[in-house]
């Protein structure tokens, strides 16, 4: 399909800064990586993309590299914005005097532990579970907004836990997601120098989803620019729903034009959705200004129910026609990876996941999933250990690996202690299938590019002993989660130049998860930001819950018809809206419910 003439001013305007504001199904993924190519093709020096998820990383990079000759692959780098600042961190970050082995924090239970250490350290009472997740929440609230404990004027005992908490990461050489952010901030600011390296390097940076910018990621950017004209930003403010990460449309639409004073571009027409539901997105958001190209009208319905019991069971039952029957507004066969079922929050998916369990549909929740775990202690201990030989600092790791174990900790030397001391007294870790586990850390000491084999270890002593069927199942299953990473980091690497720290902390940013998005896919608003769906289904469409019950302020109000224009404009061909009349509440009573206001508004 050729470019509109609006998409082809975009992909020919070089030279500048650009701000393309790009509505849903605009065909702004097309346009932004067709500029990025054409940039290729017509000037020299590198291409930097940054943007918000690793999938939308990917998409856009194998685009762009589909459309280039293979020896210009590398002059294009296209990463989320964590991603870009943790490489800056690493590898400039001496430069403020931080250390080059730092690995990334990032599971909750791990900083909470961290947090718990930082009251003992300071001879304070540990506070109940609930009021220390409050204090954790409050550390990175101020943490998002560059506040740390040095820029704190209070001398309170928050500021002192604050300090001792950093300090405790710092001696760990470890780094959670907002420091990776306020670190490479201080490196652009305090190093000038680091800047001009990067502009000199990269010749083009665009932005990617700007609407979703916060401010501090902003003032990374801009220090990142100085005196630098070819910056490019495309968003759509209609689909800003990240305010409570701090995210701010008015970034791209006010402060970048004002600081930058760029060209600015509009895309308005939808390539994607059908008539009906362009009319009920716009009815949502009239400033969206969002036009339908296609021809077809598509199917748009509102459905009531009697409770969620019965609503559940007419989404079940009139997927399982379209997987049969098809659609007279789809093309092709319908597959179950062509429709989503979106729910506001995702406790709306608990009697849709029972239906479709007892009917054997397939499903799954927004396709990757950046947080599975490990089934068997054995590896969750492997894991532990692999964080200590690529961080010998590593106190708190070291210590859950000890404690799996029930054994003292060896507080001289971490390595050494991993390496050779194979003391389990725990009856719940096997002894043999443990002295395996020490067996694939010294494999992996020896020679870090040798993980398949470290596994291959493992799994070979669980195969080949007298072990349950369940157990090596579980142990089949964990082995072959970490070989999915290890193939998927193989793949973007070169051999020679790997390092398992590097990978962990790719692994800790969600870099090198599994795509397990087969069957129909269960996505909360937010999680389907930036995906589309042949057929869309819409639940639990009440005052309440959709809107949510917390919206309080004009600001909230806005962000939340942001959520519906978002979830409207998901769909392609059909999408079907619904809601119960009554809920059984958790406490045991039944409630009537008030359908959505903004179903009278569509």
């Amino acid at each position: 399909m050729n470019l509109t003439k609006d998409q082809q001013k975009i992909v020919d305007y070089i030279d500048g800064p650009i701000l393309v504001t790009a509505g849903p199904g605009s065909g702004k993924t097309r346009v932004l990586t067709q500029r990025i190519a054409n940039i290729i093709r017509l000037r020299k020096g590198k291409v930097l993309a940054l943007t918000f998820s690793n999938k939308a990383a990917e998409e856009i990079s194998e685009r762009v590299k589909k459309q280039i000759a293979a020896d210009s692959h590398e002059r294009i780098k296209v990463e989320t914005i964590h991603s870009f600042c943790l490489d800056l961190v690493l590898n400039r970050g001496n430069q403020i005097g931080l250390d080059p082995n730092l690995s990334v924090i990032e599971d909750v239970s791990d900083k909470l532990e961290m947090l718990r250490r930082a009251f003992l350290n300071s001879k304070m009472v540990i506070p109940e579970e609930k009021k220390l997740r409050e204090e954790l929440r409050i550390i990175e609230e101020n943490k998002k907004n560059f506040l740390y404990p040095e820029n704190l004027t209070t001398s309170d005992d928050f500021r002192d836990i604050f300090e001792t908490y950093n300090n405790l990461l710092k001696s760990n050489r470890m780094l959670d997601f907002n420091d990776i952010l306020y670190y490479s901030y201080r490196i652009l600011l305090d190093v000038p120098s680091v800047a001009k390296n990067y502009t000199r390097l990269y010749k083009y940076i665009l932005i990617d989803e700007s609407q979703d910018l916060n401010s501090t990621q902003y003032r990374i950017i801009k220090a990142l620019t100085p005196n630098f004209e070819n910056l490019m930003m495309v968003g759509d403010s209609a689909q800003s729903i990240y305010g409570f990460n701090g995210s701010d449309s008015r970034i791209m639409t006010e402060m970048f034009v004002d600081d930058y004073n760029p060209e600015v571009f509009s895309l308005i027409e939808n390539f994607r959705s059908t008539s009906k539901i362009i009319e009920a997105a716009s009815r949502i958001q009239p400033d969206s200004r969002s036009s339908s190209v296609y021809p077809l009208e598509g199917e748009l319905q509102v459905l009531s129910f009697e409770n969620e019991i019965a609503e559940a069971q007419w989404v079940r039952q009139k997927i399982q026609h379209l997987l049969e029957f098809g659609s007279e507004w789809v093309e092709n066969d319908i597959k179950p990876e062509d429709i989503a079922i979106i729910g506001r929050n995702r406790y709306l998916f608990s009697k849709l996941e029972e239906e479709f369990i007892d009917n054997k549909i397939e499903f799954s929740f927004g396709g990757i999933n950046s947080n599975i775990e490990c089934e068997t202690i054995e590896m969750k201990i492997f894991e532990l250990g692999m964080r200590v030989l690529v961080n010998p600092f590593d106190d708190l790791h070291y210590r859950q690996l000890n404690k799996y174990l029930l054994r003292e900790n060896k507080e001289k030397n971490f390595l050494v202690d991993l390496l050779t001391n194979i003391e389990v007294n725990s009856t719940e870790v096997d002894k043999i299938v443990f002295k395996s586990v020490i067996t694939a850390w010294n494999i992996l000491s020896n020679n870090q590019e040798n993980f398949i084999k470290a596994l291959d270890e493992m799994k070979n002593t669980v195969y080949e002993g007298e072990f349950s069927e369940e157990f090596k199942f579980l142990f089949q299953g964990d082995v072959d989660l970490w070989k999915g990473r290890w193939t998927r980091y193989v793949k973007q690497s070169v051999r020679g130049d790997r390092s398992l720290s590097y990978f962990r902390n790719q692994v800790s940013l969600g870099k090198l998860d599994i795509d397990s998005g087969s069957g129909v896919s269960f996505l909360t608003v937010h999680m389907s930001k930036g995906l589309e769906f042949e057929i869309v289904f819409i639940v639990g469409m009440v005052n309440g819950t959709f809107p949510d019950y917390r919206v309080r302020t004009s600001v909230q109000e806005k962000e939340e018809l942001n959520n519906m224009f978002v979830a409207l404009t998901r769909a392609k061909r059909e999408c079907y809206l619904t809601y119960p009349l009554m809920k059984k509440m958790p406490w045991g009573s039944n409630k009537i419910q008030v359908k959505s206001k903004y179903l009278d508004r569509i």
